[in-house]
């Protein structure tokens, strides 16, 4: 394969147009400026060799033929012995496997080396479009227990890896590892593909849920929450959350018809507990009630766990802290005040909750001497699991959520006549609701470097339980040169997921936020195309959009003098 030199590294727009690309992503100014979708960038290693196979096979089929033809011609002449040599017959040579040319096709015969061995023939071995996809989809989104005992679609390989995996759960696995594959590498190709097992799956579900026996499987109900992730890959405008949810709605049926007694299994239990964490997301992003039976089924099932796991004391009360809060966002018929008194007594809950935090759960600050690109704040937090980070994160997601429910109500209130609170009081929590909302931004911002793979995950030497005394802090030197921030991307590891995916609502809120500068809500932007790209969701594109129009339209809230909400938009 000879060296053609160096190709251009540009989009195929630019090289068509014969002009500079700047090989920005997701998208080159080029495209943007023409209003042009950008095909993304070839593997430029790949583009400097040219395959020569062809000829030197048929380079290697003439200079055999020369020699065969000498050959025999040295045959027809007697030896100095008087005896001829016997006639070569190729056709019935014990290596050959079928006729020497087929009819329209070029024969190709190569030498047979008499000193060959066995061991000296390499075989290349290229795996299936699906079995790339399915291994994309397990290196972004599977994550395996580690010392906390919960982990994100670990039952998954489970499932696949049995003799008799049911095709449903098969094509299902392979719509959603398809489509984000076609997101990231921009493949209409792989995209086409993606789509048409996504119709296989969907069929053969709608089958399975016409009949009681096959709708209460494990593989059905596992099919359909798939099938939204498959929705959050083709994400493309906010109309799309609607067919997340139908896909929710749609399990939680399957949740009902299931009952109590077909969550006994392990797997069916930690599929329960994963999709429960769904049905609180969409509930929150879309506004809507929380299934009651559902969170009864989760309680249920909850309180026959084993409470000396690890940490699982806190997480349970973490998730029905998310509960109470979704529910409060939603109550259309309570005045202000009975609202505000229900989030003020919230919160102090949410006080007794951190106390339960275990102290390994505790993370590491570390103090930036200057500003560094790709991080927003002068700190960073060091984690020991990413499942740990993720649970901080949904701690001061829940708390800003919470805040911003006060802050409105009360802003809400003084807009009465009379008003509905002391003027003194609404300034005062107001100031207090937007220090606690502040400060969960900065930690989210904190938290990303991690997460993003700027900064690995400790290495557990040991035994796992050694690590249930001690705290963060205790185990991680911040003097440490393996600790230092690389560009984002760097420490992802395809055998453990740092959960990248559980970032997006996290910078899509403090991105979105009322009190977010144009600096951070850009630095939101720019962590969710990274992303996007990385994981090949369009979900994470389609908010980092909506968050574009948010920062052009620079919609501001503020309080007047006597303490009602006054609207300021600049251009």
């Amino acid at each position: 394969m000879p060296n053609v030199g160096k190709p251009s590294k540009g989009c195929k727009n630019c090289r068509d147009r014969k002009v500079k690309c700047d090989q920005k992503r997701p998208s080159c100014t080029q495209c943007i400026r023409i209003n042009k979708e950008c095909h993304g960038y070839r593997d430029p290693l790949s583009m400097m060799f040219k395959n020569e196979s062809d000829v030197v096979v048929n380079k290697a089929q003439k200079r055999y033929e020369e020699l065969s033809k000498k050959k025999k011609e040295k045959e027809k002449v007697p030896s100095s012995r008087g005896s001829e040599s016997p006639p070569t017959d190729f056709s019935s040579s014990s290596t050959s496997s079928g006729p020497l040319s087929t009819p329209g096709r070029p024969q190709r015969v190569v030498p047979r080396r008499q000193d060959a061995k066995p061991d000296m023939i390499a075989w290349e071995m290229k795996s299936s479009l699906e079995d790339q996809a399915v291994g994309f989809f397990f290196a972004n989104y599977v994550v395996e227990p580690s010392i906390v005992p919960r982990g994100q679609f670990d039952w998954l390989p489970e499932l696949l890896n049995q003799p008799n995996t049911e095709r449903v759960l098969q094509s299902s696995v392979n719509a959603a590892g398809l489509a984000s594959l076609a997101n990231t590498t921009k493949s209409p190709a792989i995209m086409k593909r993606a789509q048409e097992e996504y119709v296989a799956a969907l069929a053969m579900t709608n089958r399975a849920l016409q009949f009681k026996k096959t709708a209460i499987k494990d593989s059905t109900l596992i099919s359909v929450i798939l099938l939204g992730m498959y929705e959050n890959f083709q994400y493309q405008d906010s109309d799309s959350l609607k067919a997340w949810a139908r896909h929710t709605n749609g399990a939680c049926a399957l949740l009902r018809l299931r009952g109590e007694e077909q969550f006994k299994s392990s797997v069916g239990r930690r599929v329960l507990h994963q999709f429960y964490g769904t049905v609180l997301l969409v509930a929150l992003e879309s506004g809507t009630a929380v299934p009651p039976d559902i969170s009864e089924l989760w309680e249920k099932l909850t309180t026959t766990g084993d409470y000396r796991i690890h940490g699982k004391h806190w997480t349970v009360n973490m998730v029905r802290f998310m509960k109470n809060a979704i529910s409060l966002s939603g109550d259309k018929t309570s005045d202000p005040v009975t609202i505000v008194a229900e989030a003020m007594k919230l919160d102090r809950e949410l006080d007794e909750i951190k106390t339960l935090i275990p102290s390994v759960w505790k993370y590491e600050t570390f103090q930036l001497e200057k500003p560094v690109e790709h991080v927003f704040s002068n700190t960073y937090h060091i984690y020991l699991d990413p499942w740990i980070a993720q649970m901080w994160n949904n701690l001061r997601a829940c708390r800003m959520f919470l805040h911003a429910v006060i802050r409105r109500q009360l802003l809400k209130g003084s807009e009465c006549h009379p008003p509905l609170f002391h003027r003194d009081r609404v300034r005062e929590q107001i100031a207090a609701s937007e220090q606690v909302m502040r400060a969960g931004a900065a930690g989210v911002c904190a938290a990303a470097p991690q997460i993003l793979g700027q900064v690995p995950f400790p290495e557990f030497p040991g035994s796992k339980k050694s690590f249930y005394s001690d705290t963060c802090p205790e185990l991680v030197e911040p003097r440490d040169p393996t600790f230092q921030l690389r560009p984002p991307g760097t420490f992802l590891n395809s055998t453990r997921p740092t959960g990248v995916h559980h970032l997006i609502w996290p910078l899509y809120a403090i991105g979105g936020s009322d009190l977010a500068s144009p600096e951070l809500t850009q630095w939101a932007i720019d962590q969710l195309y990274f992303i996007a790209l990385r994981l090949g969701t369009r979900q994470a594109v389609v908010l980092a959009e909506e968050l574009k129009q948010k920062q052009r339209a620079g919609s501001v809230s503020e309080i007047s003098d006597d303490g009602s909400l006054a609207s300021s938009t600049s251009s």
